[in-house]
């Protein structure tokens, strides 16, 4: 039932992804790693190859989760190297490995340098090793991590029939990044947690999902879900559905920041990144006009405390910066050099967004529309390229008459239109802002980027949400 509703349960995550293993402590980590990457770098220089780059992670993922199963605890780990060189001033060569050894990695060197000898090179200033969050969470013992899975999942007490399933859960993906080139040698820590707790509960024959998250950067106890954040999960999925359905048409509607969020993150990657541009159709579009609200100021900032999707640099080395993209509704830039990233740090490169900042309002979220659509819980968002036409679907809307609550909610409702509209057509920001953390994968690799993001305000075409059979 849950995998029809595409809700994963504490335990079936626990058992997905890498299998649980003996993993080292970070105190186990070579201290030699360095030298084997400044070597490799020098080798592919020896070898007359251009812009020589090694790039290392030692990554550790832990997940901890109850749910009615029980309680468990997954660690996995993944190492990786990634040295790339250019060819004829262009053409990237790559050569991949999991061995994060001197052998393994010299026999990934060979592969691209044969057998040339080393070049002298300077590697410029070494900064200091990254100083780990409190407490490490390499070396959290599972019953440590269990107690605190426990403690959030006992802070919502209260009880019902009709929730049917209940879990909570703590993820950390810890990664130890090196970069290593002629004139940059770097290093960083990255540890990244998410906090949520989920309800799924009956409304008549339908089943109900609601979910409280959080996700930052830092130490596991940095942060903790809110008493009204757990709440509003709660009331999520116990509130009733309206049994009859809205009439489909134009509606103003309000985007909660996760909804927000589905679309920024959506429309960043059609429109602001280098492949996107490369698409004859969205060149065409970036050259003419594209309006967008000027209630809408983006910037991409991983330098941001705490972002969930930040770094010091990128998987080429580049030194981390805010750019901004939007600023009072005008295309300003485009996420280009500093943000070159892999999934899992090894996986392909492409460059896109790291933690998303949309520029607060004046205006209360509570009170951005006086009759209208809250749309909240975001089920997807997909983009035609080539048409520009955008579906937001989400699990339910509020409904508002008069600049109040009816009472009424409508599930499975869906916001269409053209993107470039849809954007051009919000009309106001709210003052009150909330991070979202977004973690997928593509093959097999995770990609970590958060969004900051307001409630939002638009018009736009509502409607009951269409099936693909």
């Amino acid at each position: 039932m849950l995998a029809a509703l595409g809700v994963a349960s504490a335990q079936a995550m626990l058992a997905c992804g890498a299998p649980a293993q003996s993993v080292r402590r970070r105190g186990e980590v070579n201290p030699e790693i360095r030298t084997w990457l400044r070597e490799a770098v020098a080798t592919l220089a020896g070898a007359g190859l251009e812009r020589p780059h090694v790039l290392a992670v030692t990554r550790r993922r832990t997940a901890a989760g109850l749910d009615v199963l029980g309680t468990g605890v997954v660690r996995g780990a993944c190492d990786g190297v990634v040295l790339s060189v250019r060819e004829r001033g262009s053409e990237r060569r790559e050569q991949v490995t999991s061995e994060l050894t001197r052998a393994g990695i010299q026999a990934a060197t060979r592969v691209l340098a044969g057998k040339a000898k080393s070049k002298s090179i300077d590697f410029g200033f070494m900064p200091p090793i990254p100083v780990p969050p409190k407490p490490d969470p390499e070396t959290m013992t599972d019953n440590a991590l269990l107690e605190r899975v426990v403690a959030m999942a006992g802070r919502d007490r209260v009880t019902s029939s009709r929730i049917v399933y209940s879990s909570a859960v703590i993820e950390i993906d810890d990664a130890h990044v090196w970069s290593i080139r002629p004139g940059r040698d770097v290093e960083q820590r990255l540890v990244r947690v998410r906090k949520s707790v989920t309800r799924v509960a009956w409304n008549g024959t339908r089943p109900i999902v609601s979910e409280a998250m959080r996700a930052w950067a830092g130490g596991v106890d940095e942060q903790e879900l809110a008493e009204a954040e757990l709440i509003a999960a709660r009331e999520g999925a116990l509130t009733l559905m309206t049994p009859r359905a809205f009439e489909d048409g134009e509606h103003a509607f309000v985007l909660a920041p996760e909804v927000a969020a589905s679309m920024i993150d959506v429309a960043v990657q059609s429109l602001l990144t280098p492949a996107a541009a490369r698409r004859p159709e969205v060149a065409k579009r970036l050259a003419g006009s594209i309006s967008v609200a000027p209630a809408l100021t983006l910037v991409d900032d991983p330098t941001a405390p705490g972002a969930y999707g930040g770094f010091r640099f990128d998987d080429e080395g580049e030194a981390a910066a805010p750019v901004k993209l939007v600023e009072q509704g005008r295309i300003v830039g485009r996420l280009d050099k500093g943000r070159a990233l892999r999934p899992g740090h090894v996986g392909a490169l492409e460059r896109g967004a790291s933690h998303l900042r949309l520029a607060p309002g004046t205006a209360d979220a509570d009170t951005l529309t006086d009759d209208g659509f809250i749309l909240e819980g975001p089920l997807g968002t997909v983009v035609d390229p080539s048409s520009d036409r955008i579906v937001i679907a989400v699990a339910r809307a509020r409904e508002r008459k008069g600049g109040h609550l009816t009472g009424r909610m409508f599930a499975d409702v869906e916001l269409v239109g053209e993107l470039a509209k849809t954007l051009a057509a919000v009309s106001a920001v709210s003052r009150q802002v909330k991070q979202i953390g977004l973690r997928d994968e593509i093959d097999g690799q995770p990609r970590w980027r958060s969004i900051e993001t307001p409630w939002l305000l638009g018009r736009g075409v509502v409607r009951a949400r269409r099936r693909t059979s």
